[in-house]
C-alpha cells in the first residue's frame, strides 16, 4: 500500500517538470540576450566612449547627461554599464523569441536585420536629438556609426545563440496570420527607419552647437572642474 503524500508528491513534480519544460523557450532567450546585451551594450558602449574621448580630446573631463566624466573609466561607472547592458539585452532576448517568427528572411541573417529592426525601433531611445552628449562631441557621424553598430553586434551574437539554445519549432503553413504580422513588422520598420534617418540628419545639424538641446545648451561641455559642488 503506497504513502498517502505519494500521489500529490507526483503531481508536485510533474507540475514541475511541465513547468520547467514549457519555460524552456524563454529562459533560453533571456540567458542569450543577457549574454548578447553584456557584450554589445556593455562592454561595447565602454568601448565606444573610450573611442570617442581619443577622437574628441578637446572635451576631456566634460560631464556627460549622465553625469559622467568623459575620460575617466571608473569602476562604478563601468558595472553600471554592464548591469544595465545586461539589463537591455534580457529585454531584447525576450523581443527576438517573440519576433523571430515573423522576420522575412532566413536563419543565417535574422541577426543582422534583428539588429536593424532594433536600431530603427527602440534605438529611437538612445538617438535623441535634444541629447546634450550628441551635440558635445564631433566627429558626430562616426559616433552615430559606432553606436548603430552596437545595435547589429548584439542581432549577431543574440539570434545565432537564441536559435542554439532554442531551435524554432516548425509552424503550419498556409495561414495569413504570419504573412499579415510580418507585413505589419516590416512597415513599422520602414516608419522607423525614416524617423532614425531624419534623427540623424538633425544631429549631424546641430552637432557641436547644443543649441537645441534640453534647457537650451545650459551646462553643455561643462568640465567637471568647474562645477560648483
Amino acid at each position: 500500500m503506497g504513502a498517502p503524500g505519494a500521489p500529490a508528491a507526483t503531481s508536485k513534480r510533474s507540475g514541475a517538470q511541465t513547468l520547467l519544460r514549457v519555460s524552456g523557450p524563454v529562459r533560453g532567450a533571456i540567458a542569450a540576450g543577457a549574454l548578447a546585451g553584456f557584450v554589445s551594450a556593455g562592454i561595447g558602449s565602454r568601448v565606444v566612449m573610450h573611442i570617442i574621448a581619443v577622437l574628441d580630446p578637446d572635451h576631456a573631463g566634460v560631464l556627460t547627461d549622465s553625469r559622467a566624466i568623459v575620460g575617466e573609466i571608473s569602476l562604478g561607472g563601468t558595472f553600471s554599464l554592464l548591469a544595465l547592458g545586461t539589463t537591455f539585452g534580457v529585454i531584447g532576448g525576450l523581443m527576438y523569441l517573440g519576433l523571430r517568427r515573423w522576420l522575412w528572411v532566413s536563419p543565417a541573417w535574422r541577426g543582422v536585420i534583428f539588429g536593424a529592426v532594433t536600431l530603427v525601433t527602440i534605438g529611437q531611445l538612445l538617438f535623441d536629438s535634444m541629447s546634450l552628449d550628441l551635440q558635445i562631441f564631433e566627429p558626430v557621424g562616426v559616433i552615430l556609426v559606432l553606436f548603430a553598430a552596437l545595435f547589429f553586434i548584439n542581432g549577431l551574437i543574440l539570434a545565432p545563440l537564441a536559435d542554439r539554445i532554442h531551435p524554432e519549432p516548425e509552424y503550419a503553413t498556409g495561414r495569413r496570420v504570419p504573412r499579415i504580422a510580418t507585413g505589419l513588422l516590416a512597415v513599422v520598420s520602414l516608419l522607423g527607419l525614416a524617423l532614425t534617418v531624419d534623427t540623424f540628419r538633425t544631429i549631424v545639424g546641430d552637432a557641436g552647437t547644443c543649441y537645441s538641446a534640453v534647457g537650451g545648451g545650459e551646462g553643455c561641455a561643462v568640465l567637471e572642474r568647474n562645477v560648483v559642488p
